[in-house]
């Protein structure tokens, strides 16, 4: 009788043990994406194809994930202070935030452009101020993010200017610099990253790399979710 009874608890936790496997194994994952034109994937002539994004997805569905990858709420002209009111008030974004297993995060580029273009307009451009509105905001979509979503967040810094244009690659950097401190996320380099010009932009007058320099952004992607034995 005690040979049976050791032998049926043998079997439920077996089965137990099992079926935590299978649901961990084969649940399926949900990526939500929150960006502008890198998320989107736009390549050095400005068409939206393959983006690091795509990359990263299917790196994980050949390792027999189930993905949903969720971009409807990126665009190309996505600033801080949009994303962040736009969190506030649509109620299918905090659900999606809430029930995200990871969440992929670049802005602040378009918040620079559009700060240096009134500031040009002036012949008057007070960088560090710029910078610190923009750190500010930053800040407060964290939080924003934060009363939602409750992972580590993956942040996709901003490659270096074509351009030789001082202020928008200074600000770049100091943009960067602002992503790389935020607290409980993996900062993904790609200023350093995406320095090779001839190889990562197929287009020297476009700020936008190719498929190369979006495979190497993904390659990136993948090391710090493995790093941190995230979702792979």
């Amino acid at each position: 009788m005690k040979r049976v009874i050791k032998l049926s608890i043998l079997i439920l936790i077996s089965l137990s043990v099992y079926f935590i496997y299978q649901e961990t194994n084969h649940k399926n994952i949900k990526i939500l994406v929150l960006g502008d034109s890198l998320s989107l994937g736009i390549n050095s002539y400005g068409i939206k194809e393959y983006g690091y994004v795509d990359y990263y997805k299917d790196y994980l569905v050949k390792k027999n994930k189930k993905i949903s990858i969720n971009k409807d709420y990126s665009k190309k002209e996505l600033t801080i202070e949009e994303l962040k009111e736009k969190i506030k008030t649509t109620p299918n974004l905090k659900k999606e935030l809430s029930e995200s297993h990871q969440l992929i995060l670049n802005v602040g580029y378009n918040d620079l452009l559009y700060k240096l273009s009134l500031e040009q307009n002036n012949k008057n451009i007070n960088l560090n101020k710029n910078i610190k509105e923009i750190e500010s905001s930053y800040q407060e979509l964290i939080k924003e993010i934060d009363k939602y979503y409750n992972n580590s967040i993956i942040l996709i810094g901003y490659p270096p200017s074509n351009q030789d244009d001082y202020y928008k690659n200074i600000g770049i950097k100091k943009i960067n610099k602002i992503l790389k401190n935020t607290p409980k996320s993996s900062y993904i380099d790609t200023y350093q990253l995406l320095n090779h010009k001839e190889l990562f932009f197929s287009n020297p007058h476009s700020y936008y790399p190719n498929r190369y320099g979006y495979q190497a952004i993904a390659k990136k992607i993948i090391e710090k979710t493995l790093e941190k034995q995230e979702i792979i």
